[in-house]
């Protein structure tokens, strides 16, 4: 990970002169001081803050700090993100696709479905920023199938829009739950019988 670079401990957070949590770096990763580790004072506020850490409502700080991050920091972060994993059939027909834990569900229904079904799911457990496709091209995957349907936790298709959002690709179909408990198999598969052929 990127990260570890930038960890200061020990010895080397001790001899650091001036920490300041959140310098400026061509990076935009600024050296994390772990706090307790050296008499320098770690500090961040939820508000935009100068590279101390204080809390700041000059105008140009504000304007540093935004770059910093996306222009710096969050292309490198993208860089890190972990692809989809794909589970199933390698050119599947039918996709299942989701996020966080919806994932033992959806691997269940995939190998019930398997036995007569050209069938896989896509399985996306970091979702910001969204992942690229240079190490595996998922939307290609999607692109292929005849019928692409999104499995979430929610009323309102959360992934589904931030996929459009992202990618430009638009899923075919929702299935939603939104009843505070988690899918059980039997009921995934009987909600996905309409749109698996």
């Amino acid at each position: 990970i990127i990260y570890n670079d930038y960890r200061l401990r020990g010895e080397k957070f001790q001899q650091t002169e001036g920490y300041r949590r959140h310098a400026f770096t061509e990076t935009g990763i600024s050296p994390f001081g772990v706090p307790g580790e050296s008499a320098h004072l770690v500090v961040t506020d939820s508000d935009e803050h100068d590279e101390a850490g204080h809390i700041t409502e000059d105008a140009e700080t504000r304007i540093q700090m935004v770059r910093k991050r996306l222009f710096n920091k969050l292309p490198l972060i993208r860089k890190d993100i972990a692809p989809p994993v794909l589970y199933g059939k390698d050119k599947p027909d039918t996709v299942l696709v989701g996020w966080g834990s919806t994932y033992g569900v959806m691997k269940e229904a995939v190998d019930i479905l398997a036995r007569d079904k050209n069938i896989a799911l896509l399985h996306f457990s970091e979702i910001y920023p969204f992942p690229s496709t240079d190490s595996f091209d998922y939307l290609n995957v999607l692109e292929r199938a005849d019928v692409a349907i999104c499995v979430e936790q929610n009323a309102t298709g959360q992934f589904a829009r931030l996929m459009r959002a992202e990618t430009g690709f638009s899923l075919d179909h929702q299935v939603l739950r939104y009843d505070g408990r988690p899918f059980m198999v039997e009921t995934l598969l009987g909600e996905l019988d309409a749109h698996v052929g």
